[in-house]
């Protein structure tokens, strides 16, 4: 037996919400890099190759690579 899942809001409520210019830019990075066929491990090295810097600063790990996906929604 398949499972529905279901969404309900109250109409005209978002649920979508602003991003900042610099989320925009690292969405629209990640979403490069992925659709070149790159896993989150390879994602990573090519960020920290080129010098994209994490916006919580320090290197880009596996783990940051994950974390920013999922909340940019990549």
């Amino acid at each position: 037996m398949k499972q529905v899942k279901v969404a309900v809001r109250k109409k005209g409520s978002r649920d979508s919400r602003e991003l900042s210019e610099a989320d925009v830019e690292m969405k629209q990075t990640l979403e490069r890099l992925a659709k070149k066929g790159l896993n989150p491990m390879q994602i990573c090295q090519k960020l920290n190759e080129h010098n994209v810097h994490h916006p919580g600063g320090g290197d880009w790990t596996y783990d940051r690579v994950v974390e920013e996906c999922e909340r940019l929604k990549v």
